[in-house]
């Protein structure tokens, strides 16, 4: 106990020998600036992908979709899918009908394509509401 008592006592002349800090002049109106300054401004955008990035990804499946559809083509029918748009119903059916996907590959392929949009909703959402 007698140690306490000493601690105590040394605590207290340090205590009474210390001066208080006192910020520097004008300190609040600079805070105050800086943060006005910080909420005025806005928030650039900028996408994550380029423009032609996204263009090129655009081709690129433009053109595998189109390299499909002719490779759907028999070489012993006399009319290309491209030249007889009108059994449009026809090949769309013949070309979706040689894809058999199990119920497992669709669920697995669905489910994260519906949260990560339902995420995307509610993060913009966020966002807008936060930065408003």
């Amino acid at each position: 106990m007698d140690n306490q008592e000493e601690l105590e006592k040394l605590i207290d002349n340090l205590m009474t020998s210390d001066t208080l800090e006192t910020p520097s002049v004008g300190f609040t109106q600079k805070v105050v600036e800086k943060a006005i300054e910080v909420k005025s401004q806005r928030l650039e955008y900028k996408p994550l992908l380029p423009k032609w990035m996204l263009s090129l990804a655009a081709i690129l499946v433009v053109g595998l979709v189109v390299y499909g559809i002719d490779l759907g083509a028999t070489s012993d029918t006399s009319v290309s899918y491209f030249k007889d748009l009108s059994k449009i119903g026809v090949w769309s059916s013949d070309f979706f009908a040689k894809f058999n996907f199990s119920k497992t590959i669709t669920y697995a392929v669905a489910i994260p394509g519906i949260m990560i949009c339902f995420h995307t909703l509610v993060l913009k959402k966020y966002f807008e509401n936060r930065l408003a």
